[in-house]
Protein backbone atom coordinates (compact mmCIF):
# COMPACT_ATOMS: atom_id res chain seq x y z
CA UNK A 1 0.00 0.00 0.00
CA UNK A 2 1.10 3.66 -0.59
CA UNK A 3 2.53 4.96 2.45
CA UNK A 4 0.43 8.30 2.07
CA UNK A 5 -2.56 6.48 1.56
CA UNK A 6 -2.05 4.63 4.81
CA UNK A 7 -1.21 7.49 6.93
CA UNK A 8 -4.07 9.26 5.21
CA UNK A 9 -6.34 5.88 6.06
CA UNK A 10 -5.09 5.95 9.84
CA UNK A 11 -5.99 9.64 9.98
CA UNK A 12 -9.51 9.24 9.02
CA UNK A 13 -10.14 5.67 10.57
CA UNK A 14 -9.42 7.08 13.92
CA UNK A 15 -12.56 8.92 13.75
CA UNK A 16 -14.00 5.72 14.15
CA UNK A 17 -13.05 6.05 18.26
CA UNK A 18 -16.17 8.52 18.08
CA UNK A 19 -18.64 5.51 17.89
CA UNK A 20 -16.29 3.16 19.95
CA UNK A 21 -16.88 5.27 22.86
CA UNK A 22 -21.04 5.85 22.32
CA UNK A 23 -21.11 2.40 22.46
CA UNK A 24 -19.04 1.45 25.37
CA UNK A 25 -20.83 4.22 27.30
CA UNK A 26 -24.10 2.43 26.10
CA UNK A 27 -22.60 -0.61 27.42
CA UNK A 28 -21.43 0.62 30.74
CA UNK A 29 -24.92 1.89 31.58
CA UNK A 30 -26.79 -1.30 31.19
CA UNK A 31 -24.55 -4.15 32.62
CA UNK A 32 -22.87 -3.47 35.86
CA UNK A 33 -21.02 -6.48 36.02
CA UNK A 34 -18.45 -5.51 33.14
CA UNK A 35 -18.18 -2.34 34.73
CA UNK A 36 -14.13 -2.22 35.28
CA UNK A 37 -13.13 -3.65 31.88
CA UNK A 38 -15.69 -1.41 30.22
CA UNK A 39 -14.25 1.52 32.71
CA UNK A 40 -10.56 0.50 31.04
CA UNK A 41 -11.66 0.55 27.73
CA UNK A 42 -13.49 3.96 28.13
CA UNK A 43 -10.26 5.66 29.79
CA UNK A 44 -8.18 4.25 26.66
CA UNK A 45 -10.07 5.36 24.07
CA UNK A 46 -10.74 8.75 25.60
CA UNK A 47 -7.20 9.09 25.81
CA UNK A 48 -6.85 8.16 22.58
CA UNK A 49 -8.99 10.60 21.13
CA UNK A 50 -7.77 13.49 23.33
CA UNK A 51 -4.28 12.52 21.84
CA UNK A 52 -5.94 12.10 18.47
CA UNK A 53 -7.99 15.38 18.44
CA UNK A 54 -7.93 17.73 21.25
CA UNK A 55 -4.62 17.83 22.00
CA UNK A 56 -2.73 18.64 17.99
CA UNK A 57 -4.77 21.48 17.48
CA UNK A 58 -4.41 23.08 21.06
CA UNK A 59 -1.53 25.82 20.25
CA UNK A 60 0.47 26.55 23.34
CA UNK A 61 2.64 29.61 24.53
CA UNK A 62 5.87 29.08 26.11
CA UNK A 63 7.68 31.84 27.71
CA UNK A 64 11.31 31.46 29.02
CA UNK A 65 13.86 34.08 29.77
CA UNK A 66 17.73 33.65 28.00
CA UNK A 67 20.31 36.06 29.60
CA UNK A 68 23.46 35.97 28.64
CA UNK A 69 23.21 35.59 25.05
CA UNK A 70 24.98 39.38 24.46
CA UNK A 71 22.01 40.46 23.00
CA UNK A 72 18.63 42.29 23.69
CA UNK A 73 16.02 40.58 21.26
CA UNK A 74 12.35 38.64 21.47
CA UNK A 75 11.80 36.12 19.27
CA UNK A 76 9.15 33.05 18.42
CA UNK A 77 10.15 30.21 17.74
CA UNK A 78 8.40 27.30 16.26
CA UNK A 79 9.47 24.22 14.25
CA UNK A 80 7.98 20.91 12.58
CA UNK A 81 4.32 22.59 11.15
CA UNK A 82 4.25 19.23 8.96
CA UNK A 83 2.43 20.77 6.64
CA UNK A 84 1.18 17.81 4.65
CA UNK A 85 -0.90 14.31 5.64
CA UNK A 86 -1.83 15.35 9.26
CA UNK A 87 -1.77 19.23 8.98
CA UNK A 88 -3.41 21.91 6.30
CA UNK A 89 -3.35 25.30 5.49
CA UNK A 90 -5.82 25.99 8.27
CA UNK A 91 -3.56 24.91 10.67
CA UNK A 92 -1.01 27.13 9.58
CA UNK A 93 -3.68 29.80 9.42
CA UNK A 94 -4.95 29.67 13.30
CA UNK A 95 -0.53 29.49 14.31
CA UNK A 96 -0.20 32.79 11.63
CA UNK A 97 -2.97 34.22 14.15
CA UNK A 98 -1.60 33.38 17.15
CA UNK A 99 1.72 34.17 16.28
CA UNK A 100 0.55 38.00 15.47
CA UNK A 101 -0.72 38.45 18.50
CA UNK A 102 3.26 37.71 20.38
CA UNK A 103 5.05 41.32 21.34
CA UNK A 104 7.97 39.71 19.05
CA UNK A 105 10.94 40.83 17.02
CA UNK A 106 10.97 37.91 14.51
CA UNK A 107 9.36 34.79 14.01
CA UNK A 108 12.05 31.79 13.28
CA UNK A 109 10.79 28.47 11.54
CA UNK A 110 13.63 25.71 12.56
CA UNK A 111 12.96 23.64 9.89
CA UNK A 112 10.82 20.90 8.77
CA UNK A 113 7.74 22.58 7.39
CA UNK A 114 6.48 19.90 5.36
CA UNK A 115 5.53 15.84 6.04
CA UNK A 116 4.60 13.91 3.12
CA UNK A 117 3.34 16.89 1.33
CA UNK A 118 3.02 15.02 -2.47
CA UNK A 119 -0.79 16.81 -2.62
CA UNK A 120 -0.22 20.34 -1.55
CA UNK A 121 -0.15 23.23 -3.55
CA UNK A 122 3.15 24.85 -1.59
CA UNK A 123 2.49 28.21 -2.51
CA UNK A 124 -0.58 27.95 -1.67
CA UNK A 125 -0.37 25.90 1.42
CA UNK A 126 2.61 28.40 3.17
CA UNK A 127 0.53 31.48 1.92
CA UNK A 128 -0.46 32.01 6.06
CA UNK A 129 2.82 33.05 6.55
CA UNK A 130 3.19 36.36 4.44
CA UNK A 131 0.57 37.94 7.03
CA UNK A 132 3.45 37.75 9.79
CA UNK A 133 4.80 41.24 10.50
CA UNK A 134 7.76 40.92 12.06
CA UNK A 135 10.81 39.02 9.70
CA UNK A 136 10.55 35.73 9.15
CA UNK A 137 13.86 33.71 9.46
CA UNK A 138 14.03 29.66 8.47
CA UNK A 139 15.92 26.62 7.70
CA UNK A 140 14.59 23.12 6.49
CA UNK A 141 14.88 19.96 8.02
CA UNK A 142 15.08 16.20 7.33
CA UNK A 143 11.65 15.78 5.97
CA UNK A 144 11.71 19.00 3.31
CA UNK A 145 15.61 16.76 2.00
CA UNK A 146 14.43 13.51 1.21
CA UNK A 147 15.48 11.82 4.91
CA UNK A 148 12.43 10.71 4.59
CA UNK A 149 10.50 12.10 2.23
CA UNK A 150 10.16 13.49 -1.43
CA UNK A 151 13.01 16.13 -2.03
CA UNK A 152 10.90 19.33 -2.21
CA UNK A 153 13.83 21.55 -1.42
CA UNK A 154 13.64 23.48 -4.26
CA UNK A 155 9.70 24.04 -4.49
CA UNK A 156 9.91 24.22 -0.82
CA UNK A 157 12.03 27.47 -0.68
CA UNK A 158 10.30 29.01 -4.02
CA UNK A 159 7.13 28.72 -1.67
CA UNK A 160 8.57 30.62 1.13
CA UNK A 161 9.91 33.34 -0.22
CA UNK A 162 7.42 34.03 -2.45
CA UNK A 163 5.40 34.07 1.00
CA UNK A 164 8.20 36.65 2.69
CA UNK A 165 10.10 33.98 4.49
CA UNK A 166 13.90 34.50 4.47
CA UNK A 167 15.77 31.27 3.97
CA UNK A 168 18.88 31.90 6.59
CA UNK A 169 20.78 28.33 5.27
CA UNK A 170 24.32 28.73 5.13
CA UNK A 171 24.70 32.51 5.58
CA UNK A 172 25.44 35.03 8.58
CA UNK A 173 24.19 38.11 8.62
CA UNK A 174 23.10 41.42 10.99
CA UNK A 175 20.04 42.48 10.63
CA UNK A 176 18.58 46.13 11.05
CA UNK A 177 18.55 45.96 14.67
CA UNK A 178 22.09 44.72 15.12
CA UNK A 179 21.07 41.41 16.06
CA UNK A 180 23.52 38.53 14.73
CA UNK A 181 21.96 35.46 12.99
CA UNK A 182 23.07 32.44 10.96
CA UNK A 183 21.64 29.08 9.65
CA UNK A 184 22.50 25.92 9.31
CA UNK A 185 21.71 23.45 6.93
CA UNK A 186 19.75 20.05 7.81
CA UNK A 187 21.86 17.46 9.32
CA UNK A 188 20.87 14.15 8.08
CA UNK A 189 21.18 15.91 4.83
CA UNK A 190 24.79 16.06 5.39
CA UNK A 191 23.82 20.78 4.50
CA UNK A 192 25.04 21.61 8.36
CA UNK A 193 28.74 22.15 8.24
CA UNK A 194 29.19 25.44 10.23
CA UNK A 195 32.95 26.15 9.09
CA UNK A 196 31.34 29.37 7.01
CA UNK A 197 30.95 30.63 10.55
CA UNK A 198 34.40 31.30 11.42
CA UNK A 199 35.13 33.09 8.08
CA UNK A 200 34.85 36.66 8.93
CA UNK A 201 37.50 38.12 10.72
CA UNK A 202 36.99 39.08 14.44
CA UNK A 203 33.15 37.67 14.29
CA UNK A 204 31.18 37.59 17.13
CA UNK A 205 28.69 34.92 18.33
CA UNK A 206 24.91 34.37 16.40
CA UNK A 207 21.91 33.12 17.00
CA UNK A 208 22.46 30.36 15.23
CA UNK A 209 19.35 28.48 13.46
CA UNK A 210 19.64 24.67 13.14
CA UNK A 211 16.73 22.10 12.81
CA UNK A 212 18.46 18.80 14.05
CA UNK A 213 19.86 20.36 17.61
CA UNK A 214 23.12 17.44 17.47
CA UNK A 215 24.23 19.83 14.88
CA UNK A 216 25.77 22.07 17.97
CA UNK A 217 28.11 19.54 18.79
CA UNK A 218 30.07 20.64 15.76
CA UNK A 219 30.27 24.33 16.90
CA UNK A 220 32.65 26.36 18.93
CA UNK A 221 31.54 28.50 21.98
CA UNK A 222 32.05 31.58 19.77
CA UNK A 223 30.14 30.63 16.93
CA UNK A 224 26.77 30.87 18.68
CA UNK A 225 25.26 33.05 21.34
CA UNK A 226 22.55 30.09 21.33
CA UNK A 227 21.47 27.48 18.96
CA UNK A 228 17.56 27.12 18.33
CA UNK A 229 16.35 24.32 17.18
CA UNK A 230 13.59 21.67 16.75
CA UNK A 231 13.46 17.98 14.92
CA UNK A 232 12.30 16.29 18.19
CA UNK A 233 9.31 16.79 18.56
CA UNK A 234 10.23 16.53 22.53
CA UNK A 235 8.89 12.82 21.86
CA UNK A 236 5.83 13.81 20.97
CA UNK A 237 3.97 11.07 22.96
CA UNK A 238 5.34 11.81 26.01
CA UNK A 239 4.76 9.22 27.90
CA UNK A 240 7.65 8.91 30.44
CA UNK A 241 9.36 5.38 30.39
CA UNK A 242 8.88 5.26 26.46
CA UNK A 243 9.34 8.99 24.68
CA UNK A 244 13.32 9.17 25.29
CA UNK A 245 13.55 5.82 23.25
CA UNK A 246 11.82 7.58 20.06
CA UNK A 247 13.83 11.09 20.10
CA UNK A 248 15.52 11.16 17.48
CA UNK A 249 18.93 12.64 18.85
CA UNK A 250 22.36 11.13 18.80
CA UNK A 251 23.35 13.58 21.57
CA UNK A 252 20.40 13.28 24.29
CA UNK A 253 18.84 16.53 22.76
CA UNK A 254 15.14 16.77 24.59
CA UNK A 255 13.48 19.99 24.89
CA UNK A 256 14.16 23.34 26.63
CA UNK A 257 17.08 24.85 26.85
CA UNK A 258 20.38 22.46 27.56
CA UNK A 259 24.25 22.31 27.47
CA UNK A 260 25.99 20.76 24.08
CA UNK A 261 29.35 19.32 25.50
CA UNK A 262 30.65 19.75 22.25
CA UNK A 263 34.71 18.97 21.67
CA UNK A 264 35.93 22.49 22.33
CA UNK A 265 33.63 23.66 25.03
CA UNK A 266 30.08 23.92 25.68
CA UNK A 267 27.05 25.74 23.88
CA UNK A 268 24.17 26.52 24.79
CA UNK A 269 21.09 25.54 22.64
CA UNK A 270 17.39 25.35 23.03
CA UNK A 271 14.55 22.76 21.46
CA UNK A 272 11.46 23.88 20.83
CA UNK A 273 8.63 20.78 20.57
CA UNK A 274 7.13 21.63 17.66
CA UNK A 275 4.06 22.09 16.42
CA UNK A 276 3.02 19.19 14.38
CA UNK A 277 3.13 15.38 14.11
CA UNK A 278 4.84 12.92 12.59
CA UNK A 279 4.23 8.56 12.48
CA UNK A 280 1.19 8.55 14.68
CA UNK A 281 -1.30 11.85 13.69
CA UNK A 282 -1.23 11.76 17.89
CA UNK A 283 0.21 14.34 20.76
CA UNK A 284 0.37 13.24 24.47
CA UNK A 285 1.14 15.62 27.48
CA UNK A 286 3.08 17.43 24.97
CA UNK A 287 0.86 19.74 22.97
CA UNK A 288 2.37 22.31 19.73
CA UNK A 289 4.33 24.88 21.25
CA UNK A 290 5.43 28.56 20.55
CA UNK A 291 9.03 28.99 22.32
CA UNK A 292 9.01 32.91 23.14
CA UNK A 293 12.36 32.95 23.63
CA UNK A 294 13.32 36.56 25.71
CA UNK A 295 17.18 36.81 24.72
CA UNK A 296 19.33 39.71 27.51
CA UNK A 297 22.50 40.22 27.28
Amino acid sequence: MDKVLAKQLLFHGSWLVLPAIAWLLWRWRRERRYRPVLGVLLLGCGLFAWARFIEPQWIRVAHTELPGTGMQVRIALVSDIHLGVYKDRRFLQRLVARLDTLPVDAVVIAGDLTYEPQRLVLSEAFSPLSALRVPVYAVLGNHDQQAPGPDIDAALRAALRANGVRIIEGMRFTDADGIRWAGLGDRWAGKDDPRFLREAPGHLPAIVVAHNPDSAMDLLPGDAAIVLAGHTHGGQIRIHWLYRKVIPSAHGFDRGEQVAPAAAGPVRVFTTRGVGEVGLPLRLFNPPTIDVLQLRP
